[in-house]
């Protein structure tokens, strides 16, 4: 009779591969929710292939195609599994069977946004990033977006370009937005709600397809070429312009657009960032509700800072030991004291501008020569104050919390290059002239900011998981200190300050600690989850 395996032995699912007993429990992660992932994008899967026809009955009533062309869902291997959304690739043929026309039809990932321990947050996420490109769409027209050509926040109502509809519904939708701007009312969006004559369970967005002709994704390209210093001009050039573009028009307050049921679009929602569906996703409270927006950075940041605090109460593997809980508490209450240094009092109060939170390499398509083509994943866009807009992190390939010693100085030559090209694309943009002798006052905030730490600072409040590494690597150093052990001597002295419960909450944590483990362990039984996958 062959021996029981170990539980180190095995290996269980996730949406990635496969993970061991050892390797979950040195994720920083809750994985007691990530191993939950495979079963859920199963189930989310079944779904959409069982409801398939009804995903083509949806694009085809969206795109008000006649009987002379056909709407068909590419197979499901052609499917694309993302961090936040399926995304579904859709064909239009002719009654020859020719493929004219390609697009996404993209459903948020439930189990990835928080939907079940915050119900509502995919319907926040669709109504964030379809407002995100009408915005776009309607202000910063130069400013390369697909196309939205559809949307639905619960599957059953639909909203449809008002050039798709037909022309009685695009006469009485001119009267009714007529008598709206008669009485004063807010604008409407150029979608017109509608029901989906086939019912589905999500919401979802239609947006035209990204050929390859027409561009590919920087990432695809970016490890080979990168020190192509003619094809970054390109890139820094396209980046700088579309960062002045969304801030042309300066906003109200710190938020994200979002649209009610009628269409109208307003900067009405918290200011939502990945981050904060990540954390709702563990069942984490940020305390940020949907509601909130800001009118000053203090507030932001506080809250911000807030969330990080509430990670460190409520995930349940936060802390390692009695001491690493100690050193993250003393850490942030490092970050609250220190942050009217990086905040400047003139700035306070706006401007804000619109600010892509996630302009990764995944993100950006380009051209052979890496002229920006279109940049894709809207619903992580923020009007956010201006310190907070900086040159992307990922210029050296290293994550912001390993920006040390030689690739730190290897950053900062990619990040004083990019500021040279933004500087000239400001000037330009500003008077249309040549930019000698001409002001740049948004360069000269991002340049304040490197100078003075806010550039890792920001970025620190905005990681979950290098917070604690940019304090100790880029913000510590910047207050001298006359101790001989001054990192020990600060968490020891700081760390009660992170709350009035900070010795129970750290006695707690370790029971915490020790539950998660021994959970994590459990799922790893031989005899325990039907998820097994081998015995290694």
């Amino acid at each position: 009779m062959p021996a029981t395996p170990s539980c180190e032995n095995l290996t269980l699912k996730t949406i990635y591969g496969e993970t061991t007993l050892e390797e979950a429990l040195l994720e920083e992660h809750n994985m007691l929710h990530k191993l939950k992932y495979w079963q859920k994008r199963e189930d989310l899967l079944r779904y959409l292939q069982d409801h398939t026809n009804d995903i083509e009955a949806t694009v085809s009533h969206l795109l008000a195609l006649d009987k002379t062309k056909q709407c068909r869902a590419e197979r499901v291997d052609l499917w694309r599994h993302g961090s936040f959304n399926m995304c579904i690739p859709i064909h239009v043929t002719d009654r020859r069977g020719q493929q004219r026309e390609r697009f996404i039809i993209r459903f948020p990932l439930p189990y990835k946004i928080g939907e079940e321990t915050f119900p509502g947050n995919a319907d926040e996420k669709l109504r964030c990033e379809a407002a995100t490109y009408i915005w776009i769409g309607q202000n910063c027209p130069d400013v390369p977006i697909p196309r939205l050509l559809g949307f639905s926040f619960d599957g059953m109502q639909c909203f449809t370009p008002l050039d798709k509809a037909p022309w009685y519904t695009r006469w009485t939708e001119y009267i009714r937005r007529h008598l709206r701007s008669i009485f004063g009312h807010a604008p409407l969006s150029p979608y017109f709600r509608g029901r989906n004559p086939s019912r589905l369970k999500y919401g979802f967005l239609l947006i035209s397809y990204i050929e390859r002709r027409d561009g590919v994704m920087l990432l695809e390209t970016w490890e080979d070429q990168q020190h192509d210093k003619a094809k970054r001009t390109n890139l820094f050039r396209g980046l700088s312009q579309i960062m002045l573009s969304l801030s042309r028009i300066p906003l109200p307050r710190i938020g994200s657009f979002t649209l009610d049921d009628q269409g109208v679009l307003s900067l009405t929602n918290r200011p939502l960032t990945l981050r904060l569906h990540e954390l709702e996703n563990e069942g984490v409270p940020t305390g940020i509700a949907r509601s909130d927006t800001y009118t000053s950075i203090e507030p932001y940041t506080l809250d911000l800072l807030g969330y990080h605090e509430s990670l460190l109460r409520h995930r349940p593997n936060s802390i390692n030991s009695k001491l690493d809980c100690e050193a993250q508490m003393a850490v942030l209450a490092g970050m609250r004291a220190v942050l009217p240094h990086f905040i400047e009092r003139g700035l306070r109060s706006g401007p804000f501008q619109l600010t892509l939170t996630d302009f990764s390499r995944a993100n950006i398509y380009v051209d052979k020569d890496w002229h920006i083509k279109f940049i894709i994943d809207l619903e992580w866009a923020c009007s956010l104050p201006v310190q907070m807009q900086n040159s992307p992190y990922w210029l050296t390939n290293r994550g912001v919390d390993q920006l040390q010693g030689d690739d730190f100085t290897a950053y900062k030559d990619m990040h004083d290059e990019f500021m040279e090209a933004f500087e000239k694309e400001e000037k330009l943009q500003h008077t249309g002239l040549p930019p000698e002798g001409i002001d740049a006052p948004r360069t000269r905030v991002m340049r304040r900011s490197w100078d003075s730490g806010g550039f890792f600072y920001f970025h620190a409040l905005d990681t979950t998981v290098g917070v604690f590494n940019l304090f100790w690597q880029h913000i510590w150093p910047r207050f001298p200190h006359p101790s001989k052990e001054p990192e020990k001597a600060f968490e020891e002295a700081v760390f009660p300050f992170w709350g009035f419960d900070a010795q129970s909450v750290a006695a707690a944590k370790l029971k915490d600690r020790e539950e998660y483990e021994a959970d994590l362990r459990a799922l790893f039984e031989p005899h325990g989850e039907e998820q097994k996958v081998s015995d290694t």
